[in-house]
């Protein structure tokens, strides 16, 4: 056979093996890279942009003004009733550079589309921007006085005030980041929203609000807040921040002043950062609880799932009329300092957690009522006591522990009345003597003979749960497997 006919055949069957070889290529090319696991980090969804070579218009703000094309927008003047709409489909930075804009019929301002939108305020600017009590001839979602259906990132060195009389104050359909600024928002329902995730790195908000101050409300596939730097101040009717599943706080300093509850999520994640929490209800709450009672019940999660607080680091303090500390699932307790000052209402706890309270190290000093109180999961790998008194204290209280030396291991003083304490030290030892003061006063001395001794009767029965997601043998590694990494 001649080269020619080998050629003839080739050709003739050449559209049949493509056929069948191009579907091919394509299904193993899918099955390559379409499920290899995504490495993009937690807080890197919004991609950084180079504005270095960017072109800066300048816009002097009279009246609604529309911007069509991608690029550096500095702005300044007012819009005294009226909107800066966005519309393009690449990204736009807008440089606030002592900007007023006040809308009667709508937002201030609007992305209707956008690659990304990066608001920045410029250093010694105050810039606001103020919505309307009642939205007139806008889609049902738009509901904020900044809004975007795509990502946004709020930046610079000035100050931003956002007035919310409608809904909310900043929202971000998509990712929403926040990097360095001042911004303060008062708002009628959530302060700042970012649809699929809110990620702050930095910055200075203030966010009084009569719903969630902070909050992402993903509830298919995202729905998470990372905060590893900035100060926050937070007053909120509903939540001070409310994540759809998971909360990671790494650093910064959060000061949640009143909230029904102060952290949520589904899972609760704590390796670093200086947090005090103020709640008429939970103050860190794993979803579940009290929430039917919730001033904004329809906002929140009402199946079964897979619920943890880790506490891997961190100085965290919590005020709550309710549970102090509440898991619908495991808590655990694993590094950092944590003072509950907890519930008079014996229908709840200091520290509270359906299927166990596992302490692997930290300092836990939690009192409150002992009506519920949980004790430890006998699980644990470090020394707790559960102190069940005889009387009821009442605030201003010193309670402490003193090792057989007279050094004092552990010390707090009450700002609410408490009959129960958990308490949890790394210098705590088996076999060594502890002195319960009250007041400096010896109430009972006792030898830790287990892991979990208890002082009197009480509460909930120990628990005997099986160690996971940085339980016994998890540790820090265990809540590292919940982390989004980055």
């Amino acid at each position: 056979m001649t080269k020619t006919s080998n050629l003839s055949k080739l050709k003739k069957f050449l559209p049949t093996i493509l056929l069948i070889a191009v579907p091919a290529i394509v299904i193993i090319l899918a099955l390559i890279f379409w499920n290899k696991p995504s490495e993009q980090s937690y807080g890197d969804n919004i991609a950084e942009i180079d504005w270095s070579n960017a072109t800066e218009t300048t816009l002097n703000l009279e009246k609604t003004t529309k911007i069509t094309s991608p690029g550096v927008y500095r702005l300044t003047g007012e819009i005294s009733n009226g909107y800066l709409e966005i519309n393009t489909s690449g990204a736009v930075k807008l440089i606030l550079a002592g900007v007023n804009i006040a809308n009667s019929t709508g937002p201030a301002i609007y992305v209707a589309e956008a690659k990304s939108l990066t608001v920045s305020t410029e250093e010694g600017t105050t810039n606001t921007l103020t919505d309307a009590s009642t939205y007139q001839s806008w889609d049902e979602d738009v509901c904020g006085v900044l809004f975007s259906h795509d990502d946004l990132i709020l930046e610079g060195s000035g100050t931003l005030i956002v007035n919310g009389n409608f809904e909310d104050g900043i929202v971000g359909k998509d990712d929403l980041k926040v990097s360095s600024g001042t911004i303060i928002i008062n708002s009628k329902d959530d302060g700042l929203r970012g649809r699929d995730s809110v990620y702050i790195a930095g910055g200075n908000l203030t966010i009084n609000s009569g719903g969630d101050a902070i909050k992402s409300n993903n509830t298919e596939e995202k729905g998470y807040i990372l905060i590893d730097d900035g100060a926050l101040s937070l007053s909120a009717d509903d939540d001070g921040v409310h994540a759809e599943s998971l909360l990671e706080i790494n650093g910064g300093t959060i000061d949640v002043k009143k909230s029904y509850e102060g952290l949520e999520a589904a899972k609760i994640s704590i390796n670093g950062g200086t947090i005090k929490v103020v709640s008429s209800d939970d103050g860190l709450n794993a979803a579940g609880g009290n929430d039917s009672s919730s001033p904004n019940v329809m906002n929140y999660r009402t199946q079964s799932g897979d619920y943890s607080i880790t506490i891997n680091g961190g100085e965290i303090y919590v005020n709550s009329q309710g549970d102090g500390i509440d898991s619908n699932g495991l808590l655990y307790l694993n590094g950092g300092t944590v003072v509950v000052d907890g519930p008079s209402n014996s229908a709840n706890g200091a520290l509270d957690a359906e299927t166990g309270v596992i302490y692997n190290g930290g300092t836990v000093i939690a009192v409150g009522a002992s009506g519920m109180a949980v004790a430890p999961n006998n699980s644990s790998t470090k020394y707790s006591l559960s102190v069940f008194f005889t009387s009821t204290y009442s605030a201003k209280t010193t309670l402490s522990v003193k090792d057989s030396s007279g050094s004092v291991v552990l010390s707090h003083t009450s700002t609410r009345t408490f009959n129960h304490a958990s308490l949890s030290s790394e210098s705590f030892k088996e076999g060594e003597t502890y002195t319960i003061l009250i007041n400096d006063s010896a109430y009972e001395t006792v030898t830790l003979s287990d892991k979990t001794t208890t002082v009197g009767s009480g509460g909930m029965s120990t628990g005997s749960f099986p160690a996971q997601n940085g339980g016994q043998g998890g540790g820090a590694q265990g809540a590292q497997n919940d982390r989004f990494r980055r």
